[in-house]
C-alpha cells in the first residue's frame, strides 16, 4: 500500500513557506488556516527537488527558495536532492537543507 504525503505551500509577509505532512487531517487544517495550496503526493521514490518563488528574486535575478517550516511533524521529502553518503535503504533519514533567504525591500516609487 502506498502512503500519501501532503505538501502545503503558503505565503506570509510576501515570503513563501512550505511543509510536508504525513497526516491528511493535519495537512488540511494547516492549509485551511493559511489559505494555502495543498499538494498530495504518493508513490515510490517521490521527492520534491525545490520550491522556488518566481516573484522574489536574488541580486542575480534568479528565483529565491521558499522557507521550510515544521508545522506539524517532520519534513519527509528533501528540500534539495542531496543524499547523505552513509544513507542505508533500511533507515529513514530526513533530507533537509535550508538556504538563507534575504528579505526583499521594495524600492521607493520614483527612485
Amino acid at each position: 500500500m502506498r502512503t500519501a504525503s501532503y505538501l502545503v505551500i503558503w505565503w506570509m509577509a510576501q515570503v513563501p513557506h512550505a511543509a510536508v505532512f504525513e497526516n491528511q487531517i493535519a495537512a488540511e487544517a494547516a492549509a485551511s488556516v493559511r489559505n494555502a495550496l495543498m499538494i498530495q503526493m504518493s508513490g515510490e521514490n517521490v521527492q520534491v527537488d525545490a520550491v522556488v518563488d518566481w516573484y522574489r528574486r536574488n541580486s542575480e535575478g534568479e528565483p529565491m527558495p521558499a522557507e521550510w517550516r515544521e508545522v506539524v511533524g517532520k519534513v519527509q521529502v528533501p528540500w534539495a536532492s542531496q543524499k547523505p553518503s552513509d544513507h542505508k535503504a533500511s533507515e529513514q533519514v530526513p533530507l533537509v537543507t535550508e538556504a538563507p533567504v534575504e528579505p526583499r525591500i521594495p524600492k521607493a516609487r520614483g527612485a
